[in-house]
Order: structure tokens, then sequence, then C-alpha cells
């Protein structure tokens, strides 16, 4: 008999070795695999719906364009040129810098000029200069597809061709709309981990980053879906390799105008980060177990081998991805304790997986809210006539509830500033209403508080009661200088007079002679205006609630008195808005040292400058 050359704790020790190991090694491929399918399907659809997203906000904005400039198509068809009110209208519209009529020859074979409305002079034909022999092949195709957008390289101008004719007359014409598509431009030309194109029916990068601007998107990215000509495939994506050899995670979204397309791509290894981290920790892990049971398998015998096997069972139902799966070891020795450790881990991979899952899809939709919400507010700094404007917004989340504007409208300056209810996603979908609303309302010519009267109906009608806005309207006649304002319960702006003498309190003249009740309270409320004289070097500095709100490191709020104090000091000199907003902001910055918010800070200063200059926005 040949003698047995191992003793059988060290058939025990190689056994409760090999087995586990290769059981755990098993569980962390498939499970490494399973979590990097997961993450894979996670992303696409994740850039699907940004893509999605994007489409649609660059849908809405052409069609609102398209949408503007279709009485000007329809009165020149109807009229043979541009009426009185088609300029007027033309004018007021400030994302159209030019349309132009395009009239096909008879024999097909070449274009005339027929009409054009332009914002300066020669803008058209500097356009059409600048196509130059391409001019005619993109009106060809323009006929062909009925509506074609194209756009120059370094530009953010946009060329809407539509297509249209009458049917009292037999003539074919192809409008030429000049849209300025900055707000487009920015969503694109940012990069916070994911490229983003739109690009037209030729594959060509319209709107991207600036070094892919023109170039074909399939010469950077071979993605199937841009050698496709598919008409009912809207939506997809697919993992491909660039240009220079990086694996991406690509996805689109037909925009529905004209053959445009979104694309989006990620970086597949930046996608795949939380994988490797899961690697590093399960191969630790899988070091510490191993490690347990070759020193353990020392000293016990059945028992050992019985708990043993629960966590081979234990991890052979994990590996198939069944995180919920418990190991029942009540020793309270050292397999006990790894059989807790055990189920700790495996509770810890479930938690993660979808804390991880749902974090990542909160954060994409919060970013995409932001992104779109940021083309709400105007440009923080800005001289409109003779007033000089200047402004500051921070949101405490990442949306907010505060919104503020200014425009013009003929001879007068509207100053738009208001507070919906609590702040986040709800109150900023309030804040794009009112937004939306106001946009019609500049088009009127109505007085603040009639203004006012519509915003209410817009709010009340959006949020059904359940979320108010507070809100001050004024306008700014540059003729009279008179500013007429009303009120709906917002924080009564203070109107700084000029004056050679130190500022004091009682130099803040407070805008308090109206009030009347919130927006969306009541459907059909009346509002109040009053008016005051705003002379050469007067400031009025509007803002809201939050600026009281804000608080120090050891929560001490700011408080009226503190507040009083910085307002004076920032004007005590009847300095600029763009000075008087950069020392108050100051002031609070020191204040707060960096603490978080509690309510949304906005505020913003206008002073009357005297300048008689009027600037359209």
């Amino acid at each position: 008999m040949v003698a047995n050359k191992f003793s059988i704790r060290y058939k025990i020790l190689i056994l409760l070795t090999v087995i586990p190991i290769a059981a755990l090694g098993i569980y962390g491929l498939l499970a490494v695999k399973v979590f990097r399918d997961d993450k894979i399907a996670y992303v696409f659809d994740s850039s699907r719906n940004i893509s999605a997203s994007l489409a649609t906000q660059v849908k809405i904005q052409l069609n609102s364009v398209l949408g503007t400039a279709k009485f000007l198509l329809q009165d020149y068809l109807l009229q043979g040129q541009f009426s009185t009110l088609s300029q007027k209208l033309f004018e007021n519209e400030a994302q159209v810098e030019a349309v132009g009529v395009f009239k096909v020859l008879a024999d097909r074979k070449g274009y005339t000029v027929e009409g054009r409305l332009e914002k300066s002079k020669d803008l058209f034909d500097s356009i059409w200069a600048g196509w130059g022999p391409e001019g005619v092949s993109i009106l060809d195709t323009a006929i062909q597809k009925k509506r074609l957008v194209k756009k120059r390289i370094g530009d953010d101008q946009l060329f809407l061709l539509e297509v249209a004719s009458s049917p009292n007359r037999p003539e074919v014409f192809v409008f030429v709309i000049v849209y300025r598509g900055s707000e487009i431009k920015d969503v694109f030309s940012e990069n916070k981990g994911m490229q983003a194109f739109l690009i037209d029916h030729e594959g060509k990068v319209l709107f991207g980053p600036e070094a892919d601007e023109g170039i074909a998107l399939s010469a950077k990215v071979p993605a199937s879906f841009l050698s496709r000509d598919s008409k009912t495939v809207t939506q997809g994506a697919e993992a491909v390799r660039d240009s220079q050899k990086k694996d991406l995670l690509v996805s689109y979204s037909k925009v529905g105008f004209s053959d445009l397309m979104v694309v989006t791509a990620v970086d597949q290894n930046r996608a795949l980060i939380a994988t490797k981290i899961l690697v590093r920790k399960s191969g630790f892990f899988f070091v510490v177990m191993i490690s347990f049971i070759v020193i353990l398998s020392l000293l016990v015998s059945r028992s050992l081998t019985e708990a043993l096997t629960s966590l081979f069972l234990a991890t052979r139902k994990v590996s198939e991805g069944k995180f919920d799966f418990r190991v029942n070891v009540k020793s309270n020795d050292e397999i006990g304790t790894l059989a807790e450790n055990f189920n700790l881990m495996a509770r810890e991979v479930s938690r993660l997986l979808a804390q991880t899952a749902e974090k990542a899809r909160m954060e994409n939709e919060l970013l995409t809210a932001k992104t779109v919400q940021e083309t709400l507010f105007p440009l923080s700094k800005n001289r409109v006539g003779p007033l000089g404007i200047s402004g500051f917004y921070e949101p405490s989340s990442e949306c907010g509830g505060d919104w503020w504007h200014y425009c013009t409208v003929g001879d007068r300056a509207l100053l738009w500033i208001g507070d919906a209810t609590g702040h986040g996603a709800p109150a900023a979908l309030i804040t794009s209403a009112a937004k939306s609303a106001a946009t019609i309302i500049e088009l009127l010519d109505v007085t603040p508080a009639q203004a006012l009267e519509l915003l209410n109906r817009c709010i009340y009608d959006v949020s059904k009661g359940q979320i108010m806005m507070t809100f001050f309207l004024a306008a700014f006649d540059f003729k009279t200088s008179r500013l007429t304002y009303a009120n709906a319960s917002h924080e009564a702006p203070f109107l700084i007079r000029k004056s050679n003498l130190p500022l004091r309190r009682k130099d803040l003249l407070s805008l308090n002679e109206v009030t009347s009740p919130r927006l969306g309270q009541a459907r059909d409320t009346k509002y109040k205006e009053t008016t005051v004289d705003l002379e050469l070097g007067d400031m009025v500095f509007l803002y809201t609630d939050g600026v009281l709100d804000i608080q120090s490191p050891n929560s001490q709020p700011w408080g009226e008195r503190e507040f009083l104090k910085a307002l004076i000091q920032a004007n005590v000199d009847s300095p600029s808005a763009d000075v008087s907003v950069a020392r108050f902001v100051e002031a609070f910055q020191a204040f707060r040292q960096g603490s978080s918010l509690i309510d949304d800070v906005t505020f913003f200063v206008v002073k009357n400058e005297g300048s008689e200059n009027t600037v359209k926005i």
C-alpha cells in the first residue's frame, strides 16, 4: 500500500483553498461583467436621454424662430412684398437678423432676389457673397428638401431655408431666415465629460467643439447610423472606436427639423471608472478571504468544511447576480466573522449598485435642467439706452426659483424680477413659464400692471395655485425718464437718489407705494401701478428675499441691518452699476465665507447714466 504523501489537514487545506478561489474568481469575473454591462447600458440610456433632450431643445428653438417668421412669409406671398406691419414685427424680433426672398426662375436654372428685411445694411448681400458659387447648390438642395438649415464655420449664424409658394401665384420662392443661434452653440460647445454635436443632412457638424465644426462627423466617429439613411429610426446608440483609437459610447436623436441630428459621444474608459474601482476592491477582498481560509483550515475539522461549504454555495449565488442571498453561519469564531463580512459585502454591493445608478440618473437630469435654465437669464452686464445694468444670480441648489430679466420695447426698458415659492426643479419650471410668458408680453404694448395680469394668468394656469411667485415689474421711459412699476408682493426695491452728500439710511427710498397679491394666487387678480421720476445719476436696487437669508458658517443670518449697511457702503459715492454690484457681492461673500445658501440669491442694479442710445435686446 502506497503511503499517502499528504495528511488530511493538507488535503482539506488544498480543497478549501482551490474551490473558494475558483468560485470567487468566477464570481468576480461574472460580477464585473454584469456590472460593466449594466454600467454601459445605463450610460447608453443616459446619453440617449441627453441627446433627445438636446434635440428637443434645438427643435423648439428652430420652430420658435420659424413660427415667428411664418407671418412674414405669408404676408409676402399674399402681397408680393413685405408690408409695414411685417417690417415692424421683424424689427421687434431680436433673434432674426435678416429675411431674404429668392424666386426660382421659370426654367429652374437660377434664382433672383425678390425681397429682403435686414437689421444692418447690406447684411443679406454679404451673406450671399459669403456662400459664393455654393449658393445656387444650397438653394437647389432647399428646393429638393423643402426645408434646409445651413451654417458658416466659425460663426453662430444659422440660415433657415424654407420653400413656399402661393396658390394665387405660379412662382416658387425660397425664404432665407438668418438666425443667431448663440444659445444652441453654447449648449453644444460645453464639454462636461460628454461631447455633443449637431449635424446637418450631409453629416457635417454645425455645432459642437470648435475644432470639429464643419467636418464630416463620420470621419471622426465612424458610427453606422451616420452612413445609414433611415426614416423610421429616430433614436439609437452604439459602441464605436474613433479616429484616435478611443472606444466611444455614441447615441443619436433626430431633431425632427430638416434632417438635423444630435449626436453625443462618451469616452468608454471614463464611463467605466467605477468598474475598475470595483475590480480593485473585489481583488482586495478576495485576498483577505483566501488568507482567512488558509489559516483557519489548519485549525478546524468537520465544522470548518461545513461552514466553508455554506460560503461556497453563497458565492455561487452571488456570482449568478443574486446579491440578496445571505450565509447562515452562527459560529463565534473567524468563520462566523467571515460569513458576517460576506453578508455585509453582498448587502453593500447591492446598495452601492442601486445607489450609484440612481445618483447618476438624478445628476444627469439635474445637469440637463440646469443647462436649460441658464438660457433664461440675460447678460449680467449691459447698457440699455440711458440705463447701465448689472446683476448677480446664484441658486441654492442645481435649479433655482429666482428669475430676473430686462428688455426694450419701443422707447421703454422693462425690468423684471421674481421669486417662485421654494427652490429646486418645481420652482425652476415656474420661472421657465414666466420667461416664456414674458417673451410674448414683450411684443404687446401694455403697462406693467397689465403685464402682471397676463403673467399672473400664465402662472396660475401652470401651477393651479400650488406654486406662487412674487414679482416686481417696472417700465422706464427713455423720453420722460419716468419709472412706472407694479408689485406682486415682492421685496420693494430701493431708489437711491444722486447726491453730493454722503449716502445715509434715510436716503434709501423704498418703492412700496403699491403692492398686490402674488402671481398664481388667483386667476383674475388686478394689479395697481404707480410712477416715480428716475433722474440722471439715480439708481434702483432690485432683489429677492434670499439676499436677507444669507448665513455665516456658524448659521448667523445676515439680516436687514447688515444688508442695508452693505447697500449704503456699495453706493456711497454713486458708482456705476457694475461697481455697485461688485462691492455688494464682495460684502456678502465676506460675511458668508463659502457657507451654503438656504435660498436663491438674486439682485441687480439699474442706473440712469444719461445716454440717449437705445440698445435692443
